[in-house]
């Protein structure tokens, strides 16, 4: 009873954490648009999301995207909230579903590069549904992000990979558990 106690403090601390690492990197970490509303931004909250899906699985990562979520509700971009509520932490699940498909865990390098291409394959397209949806504007005007939301994912590799490496080298996705 006492470990199951701790382990769910560990869990809601790990994931307190998470989303607040997940808020400063899209915060501080990232290149304004020029676009006045700072939408279409590239940020590291993708890279981040895409870390922690891997190395602490799907679960986590999706609890962790909800600090994009935080950092629209607080930055003046309530609009596109609903859209990372509901585009990010699928992206979460993707990232981690497909890095720990049959047990991988994240450790093998070809499924996490699938786990980002395939994320990326679902959030151009669910970001840009999500802005003809919520924005009601026409088809058209959403493609001026594409390359943003494309950049995200390439940013997600560029340096998530490395990451992942070092937690997973040093045990860091494990943290805090028996062993």
């Amino acid at each position: 009873m006492f470990w199951v106690i701790l382990m769910k403090i560990r869990d809601l601390v790990l994931s307190a954490l998470f989303i607040a690492l997940v808020y400063i990197s899209t915060a501080y970490l990232r290149i304004p648009s020029p676009d006045i509303t700072g939408a279409g931004q590239v940020h590291t909250g993708t890279a981040v999301v895409f870390v922690i899906s891997v190395a602490f699985g799907p679960k986590m990562g999706a609890i962790s995207s909800l600090g994009m979520v935080l950092f629209n509700l607080t930055w003046g971009l309530v609009p596109w909230a609903p859209i990372n509520l509901i585009s990010r932490p699928i992206l979460a699940f993707i990232f981690g579903g497909i890095a720990h498909f049959g047990g991988a865990r994240g450790e093998k390098m070809h499924l996490n590069i699938l786990a980002a291409i395939a994320g990326g394959l679902w959030l151009v397209p669910a970001m840009y549904v999500g802005q003809v949806l919520v924005f009601g504007v026409p088809w058209v005007v959403p493609a001026a992000f594409i390359p943003n939301n494309s950049l995200q994912i390439v940013l997600s590799l560029i340096l998530g990979l490395p990451m992942i490496k070092i937690i997973q080298r040093y045990n860091l996705n494990h943290l805090g558990q028996s062993q």
